[in-house]
């Protein structure tokens, strides 16, 4: 059978049941008397190991054949595995990944299961011969003398038939599901196809009789939960009328008596894969939309000719509700990026030697796709910093009064058109003085200033390039790679990075991002005649500019207010090396906790503005981080108010060369 058509859904779902795998093993190893969490292991592993063996990867099969030995110790054992085991299955967990991506890399598992298969054996006894056959169901009667046995032995017999969809791409697959599924429930004593017959299995339909005390509804309900089952029919079987019924359990079938409105029955799937660059494509052609609609809206303006007003009403309300659409489409939840850390926290403690407890919250919030696949490493950065550098021994804990376990919290929450992602820890928090001696000895600041630092220009050094407070070099610290790469990465995507500590109480890092990089709400200005954007929610408030005064503070213009005073930079010194423009408007804008008065020519209006990347040589030059093509077809550039704050102040930051 050409499997290669099925290639990215068994590379998909074999990534989430590695990832649920993950995930479910934390969470019992915490919690080792909890049966769902058991069921979901077993119910796991028995997909990866039928998916692997259908798509002909032996060795993955093998491995995770394995791995379910050890998993049973847990249906046996009140205590959960020890330390030992489950360093072992996240052993074989990280392996499985990589052959994981070396089949899409390079076609093939990359995969020797030998030694972990030695591991794994060397945690369990042997098994006897009759012992392997009823764990994993070698022998499985499929005559109705065998059906006849299990009703002199007092079971009760159920008849479970379930209906793949039409379109179903993997039916060997969800066939061997389903059949996991029901035997969590039961012994399945016999279906069609067999068990031994299922890598060859091209069918829609999928019998099987369960010896079980369950009732229908949780039976119906263990075959409909697999993905792209469309019914299930739950029966209870009379065996006194199949004496006469020929081997075959089809023949069974019409001897049962299934319920004309199915028990547990689950309707057809609502979900359906799409690669990524097709709604890359479709959020083009929205964009193009977009424009063209602006542009018609332009071009009929002041026209007075019947029922045009209307249609252009119609056609902007219809336009606006499909862009909602599509943006809406190409937003997925935050907790595909979470789903990482349970495990990642557990095996940095275990390194180095800290008791931490890790607290998920708000992960049902959605992100742009292409913004949830760039944040995964700087928040790995985060995380790793708060256990390694924030959080404090368990024995210094205890000697300041805290709990011996730390606490990290990762939480995410919409806040208008932005998202905010938030680290935090209870450690030690930010030592300003200690920060500053490192910084004098790497040579970033000198002596004096390093005496008179501050927590926030304490916390700015950590965002210096080759900046490390590490003393050695490991793999969880002390390369001097870390804050300034996340700091840059959040920035490509329009985002900012704030930090604030408190000495002895802890530190938040927190990310503040687009809900979505594709389509931007700005402010067009106008600068020496050429049209800017700055991002709508980085704008405090634009005013005229003789509503202040400007005076000259140490050969700086500084912006004086009514309640403030603020730095003022021209728009066309900054974005066109001239001084051509007569400002009339200014633009104050936010970036981290500071802020900068902008001199424009003119407000144009609120736009919402399909972005496009700049060339590098466009991009390098100036504080823009893309263009946007306006109605008129000129080209407006979206000012990177990061890059912009930083160039502008750069002479008030404490940054004095040794």
């Amino acid at each position: 059978m050409d499997t290669s058509e099925y290639m990215p859904m068994f590379l998909a779902e074999t990534r989430e049941h590695l990832e649920q795998l993950n995930l479910a093993i934390v969470r019992l190893e915490k919690n080792p008397k909890d049966p769902p969490t058991v069921d979901e292991i077993f119910r796991i592993a028995h997909s990866l190991k039928g998916m692997s063996a259908t798509m002909g990867f032996a060795k993955i099969a093998e491995l995770t054949h394995a791995m379910e030995d050890v998993f049973e110790l847990l249906r046996q054992r009140s205590t959960g595995l020890k330390t030992e085991a489950i360093d072992t299955v996240f052993a074989c967990l990280d392996a499985l990944s990589r052959a994981v991506e070396s089949i899409e890399s390079e076609g093939q598992e990359a995969l020797d299961p030998e030694p972990l298969v030695t591991r794994l054996r060397s945690l369990v006894r042997p098994r006897t011969r009759d012992q392997e056959r009823s764990r994993v169901g070698a022998v499985k009667p499929t005559d109705a003398a065998a059906l006849d046995a299990a009703q002199a032995a007092g079971a009760r017999i159920l008849h479970v038939r379930v209906r793949l969809n039409e379109d179903t791409l993997m039916p060997a697959v969800r066939a061997h599901m389903v059949l996991a599924g029901l035997s969590e429930h039961g012994e399945v004593v016999a279906s069609n196809p067999a068990p031994d017959g299922l890598e060859l299995f091209d069918g829609r339909q999928i019998d099987a009789w369960i010896a079980t005390d369950h009732d229908q509804d949780s039976v119906g309900q263990a075959a409909g939960s697999v993905s792209e089952v469309a019914t299930v029919e739950v029966a209870e079987l009379d065996l006194s009328q199949i004496a006469a019924a020929p081997a075959e359990p089809q023949a069974v079938e019409s001897a049962s008596q299934p319920e004309t409105a199915a028990t547990g029955a689950h309707k057809a799937t609502r979900t359906v894969r799409v690669d990524a660059g097709r709604l890359d494509s479709l959020m083009h052609l929205m964009g193009e939309l977009v424009i063209h609609r602006t542009a018609v809206d332009a071009l009929t303006t002041g026209l007075d000719v019947p029922g045009l007003h209307q249609a252009i009403q119609d056609l902007t309300r219809s336009s606006q509700a499909l862009q909602a659409m599509v943006m809406q489409v190409r937003m997925i939840p935050v907790d595909i990026v979470f789903l990482r850390f349970p495990r990642l926290v557990r095996d940095l403690a275990s390194k180095t030697g800290k008791e931490v407890k890790l607290e998920l919250v708000g992960s049902d919030t959605e992100l742009d796709r292409t913004v949830v696949d760039a944040i995964g490493d700087p928040l790995v950065h985060l995380v790793r910093n708060a256990v390694d550098h924030g959080l404090e021994s368990p024995e210094e804990r205890e000697a300041s009064g805290k709990p011996r376990h730390g606490t990290i919290s990762l939480a995410a929450s919409q806040a208008g058109g932005s998202v905010i992602i938030e680290v935090r820890d209870d450690g030690r928090g930010i030592d300003p003085a200690a920060i500053g001696r490192k910084a004098a000895s790497l040579g970033l600041i000198d002596a004096p200033a390093a005496s008179e630092i501050d927590v926030r220009a304490a916390i700015e050094l950590l965002f210096a390039p080759g900046f490390t407070t590490s003393e050695i070099t490991s793999d969880i610290s002390g390369r001097g790679v870390g804050m300034d790469a996340v700091r840059a990465k959040i920035r490509q995507l329009g985002g900012e990075v704030l930090i604030d500590s408190t000495p002895g109480t802890g530190t938040s890092a927190q990310i503040r991002l687009p809900l979505t990089l594709a389509i931007v709400s700005a402010l067009q200005v106008e600068v020496a005649g050429a049209p800017f954007a700055f991002p709508i929610d980085r704008i405090e408030r634009t005013l005229r500019l003789s509503d202040g005064s400007v005076r000259s503070v140490a050969g700086r213009r500084m912006l004086v207010l009514d309640d403030d005073v603020l730095p003022l930079v021209h728009g066309d010194e900054m974005f066109r090396g001239s001084d051509e423009g007569e400002p009339q408007f200014v633009v104050i804008i936010r970036a981290h906790d500071r802020r900068l008065a902008v001199a424009v020519d003119d407000l144009v209006g609120q736009r919402e503005l399909v972005t496009r990347p700049l060339p590098p040589i466009v991009a390098d030059a100036q504080p823009v981080s893309g263009g946007a093509t306006l109605a008129d077809a000129r080209i407006a550039l979206i000012v990177d108010c990061d890059a912009l704050v930083d160039g502008a102040l750069a002479p008030f930051d404490l940054r004095v060369a040794a």
